[in-house]
């Protein structure tokens, strides 16, 4: 016999709403960290978009800052994932 409390929990994740505030927490996590990992000039020449198909969406003005997220990639998910809790993005692509 599973308590309600698990019930509920469990059901709360794969409803559209937990989705999309999960979604909401990962683009603004991945928003934070081209600053945490480039400093203060990646601010102003990157733009994260919301999550489609978990595929984190990045605008991004520098092609130096472009190639150094590509080379992070796997580390920038495993870090976004890791600090939501859930397999939210897997992978980034860029809008040029």
């Amino acid at each position: 016999m599973h308590s309600l409390s698990n019930i509920i929990g469990n059901k709360s994740h794969h409803s559209s709403l937990m989705r999309g505030v999960s979604g909401a927490m990962a683009v603004e996590e991945a928003g934070r960290l081209p600053i945490c990992i480039f400093g203060e000039a990646a601010r102003n020449t990157c733009q994260v978009m919301p999550i489609k198909n978990r595929v984190l969406l990045i605008a991004c003005l520098s092609s130096v800052l472009e190639n150094e997220i590509k080379k992070r990639e796997k580390e920038i998910v495993d870090s976004i994932n890791r600090k939501i809790g859930e397999s939210v993005v897997e992978k980034i692509r860029f809008l040029s």
